[in-house]
């Protein structure tokens, strides 16, 4: 595996109730090259809501994210794309890994990202699916796999890595670094990524 790309979804909520369809509001992701044990690249931007364009307080209060972030944010399928530039310019498919120059994993902390959020996303924007997308490594899984017990959450996967919360929780940039900080320490000692 030459590279990990960590990528955690904000998206649209409600408190105490689901939203339909529920879309992402900011797209974040941190390239890390496993050989070299380091981040590359980030790749961030918000995204402008076109089914509930008006965020909820409750989502504003959970994620930090305002109205005037998603207002100038760009629509999905601007963001989509940008994304997979991004991938691009890293000699990275981003419709089919096995097309790469390089090998890769998404790694989210969870499935619900890759497997209820994006496809949610892609079918209401009529972008069809990409297959470099549908698979990808839970890192709480693959910590359990590798070191044992159960991992419920960011927050604990930081605790059994040692390390401390930088920046706010359910902030999508934040998150995703600090999933990457707890990849990294991982694989310094000796974890072998596997999708």
């Amino acid at each position: 595996m030459d590279y990990l790309i960590v990528l955690d979804f904000e998206a649209t909520c409600e408190k105490d109730k689901r939203i339909q369809p529920q879309e992402i509001i900011e797209w974040p992701s941190v390239l890390i090259d496993v050989k070299q044990r380091r981040v590359v690249d980030e790749f961030h931007t918000y995204v402008r809501p076109t089914h509930h364009p008006r965020l909820s307080s409750f989502c504003t209060e959970l994620t930090g994210i305002t109205q005037s972030q998603v207002d100038a944010g760009k629509p999905f399928t601007t963001a989509y794309r940008d994304h997979q530039q991004w991938l691009e310019k890293h000699g990275l498919s981003p419709s089919n890994a096995q097309l790469s120059s390089h090998t890769y994993a998404y790694v989210t902390c969870g499935d619900w990202d890759l497997k209820t959020c994006l496809p949610s996303q892609l079918a209401t924007s009529a972008q069809g699916s990409h297959r470099g997308y549908r698979q990808w490594i839970n890192i709480k899984r693959a910590f359990s796999q590798w070191q044992g017990g159960r991992v419920r959450g960011m927050p604990d996967l930081l605790d059994r890595c040692g390390l401390k919360l930088e920046g706010r929780h359910h902030s999508g940039i934040d998150d995703t670094r600090n999933i990457a900080r707890c990849a990294l320490h991982m694989l310094e000692r000796g974890w072998q990524p596997r999708v």
